[in-house]
């Protein structure tokens, strides 16, 4: 299959490993086609052409910024998008009108999504670890209790109390960086969230050979984890308790590593990037089986009205962190997506 990669390479590797060929495009310097601004669908399409490639599928995937490409979705394939930070990231909604499949991080966002104009399915689509990245080393665990990501920002503005109330009732190593040498040496590693998402801290650690201790969360997280079982919960915000789980825990060295084992084997096993790409093929070629395309040929009025909704409001909301630049190409786009109405 010949997969056109919007934005986030997570698949990318697996993909290949899988026998696919893929083109990527986005502003990460690793894509094929690496873009310092919005492409238009005719420089896409260029693009397509100088690499005689035809795409199978296009996916879309989250990185928390707003998309690099538009017209994509006039493209006669498969469309699928992969929404991971959709709640702190409203234009999603409307964006969602460019795909026939969309794929939700968080469970209970879905609703978002789901719109009597649209009949393209919505699918809950956890995130999960990376099998090149996330390894257990298999060495000592000389940290007890860790913490690696940013500790500070505008998404998450109660980390910091967090982790220093967490810090006065019990050691934690604190680090901003790559995150696999310290998740290795951990046997804990402390999650907090920005709005009670499973993040992909949650995966990564665990993969890693790390006890997770996170929060006791909705968004289908008891489907994926048990407390005890594979992971360890604590009340969310509640940095007492946290704290409290942790010491009970590592006085129990035998029941912790069984706990940090399950949960590396579930993770590995069920939720890698891997099995998430095998997922992605399987609903790509029932869509292709379908001619899912025809559906937004066949109502470009409803697509590009939703589309220039979500132009407008990535050029217009002065607290998203746009370049004005960008917000200038953004408004290029309503006004392209209006006239074609």
């Amino acid at each position: 299959m010949r997969i056109l990669n919007i934005d986030g390479r997570y698949f990318v590797r697996a993909f290949q490993e899988m026998g696919h060929e893929v083109l990527s495009v986005g502003r990460e310097k690793t894509c094929d086609f690496v873009l310092e601004e919005v492409a238009s669908l005719r420089r896409l399409v260029d693009f397509l052409k100088e690499r005689e490639f035809r795409p199978d599928l296009v996916l879309w995937a989250d990185r928390c910024q707003p998309p690099s490409v538009a017209g994509f979705e006039t493209l006669p394939a498969p469309c699928i998008g992969f929404s991971i930070d959709q709640y702190c990231n409203p234009w999603h909604s409307p964006f969602s009108a460019a795909f026939d499949l969309m794929l939700v991080a968080q469970k209970d966002y879905m609703g978002m999504f789901q719109h009597r104009d649209f009949p393209r399915p919505v699918e809950w689509f956890p995130l999960f670890c990376s099998l090149s990245k996330d390894v257990d080393p298999g060495g000592e665990r000389d940290i007890p209790v860790s913490f690696v990501g940013t500790l500070t920002g505008s998404i998450n503005q109660t980390r910091m109390d967090f982790l220093t109330a967490f810090k006065q009732r019990h050691p934690v190593f604190l680090h901003q960086g790559l995150y696999p040498p310290v998740y290795g040496r951990s046997k804990i590693v402390l999650n907090q969230s920005a709005a009670g998402e499973i993040n992909f801290r949650t995966f990564e650690a665990s993969a890693c050979g790390a006890a997770v201790l996170t929060e006791d969360i909705a968004n289908g997280q008891a489907e994926i984890f048990s407390h005890g079982e594979t992971i360890l919960t604590y009340p969310r915000g509640d940095a007492e308790a946290a704290a409290r789980v942790a010491r009970d825990w590592l006085s129990r060295p035998d029941d912790l590593a069984r706990v940090a084992d399950a949960g590396r084997e579930s993770v590995v096993a069920e939720h890698s990037d891997r099995v998430r790409a095998q997922t992605i093929i399987k609903h790509a070629e029932r869509l292709a089986r379908r001619h899912s395309w025809q559906w937004r040929f066949e109502n470009q009025g409803l697509v590009r009205a939703e589309l220039s909704k979500m132009f407008t409001m990535l050029s217009s909301d002065m607290e998203l962190p746009i370049p004005q630049p960008l917000r200038d190409s953004y408004m290029q786009m309503v006004k392209m997506y209006m006239s074609a109405q």
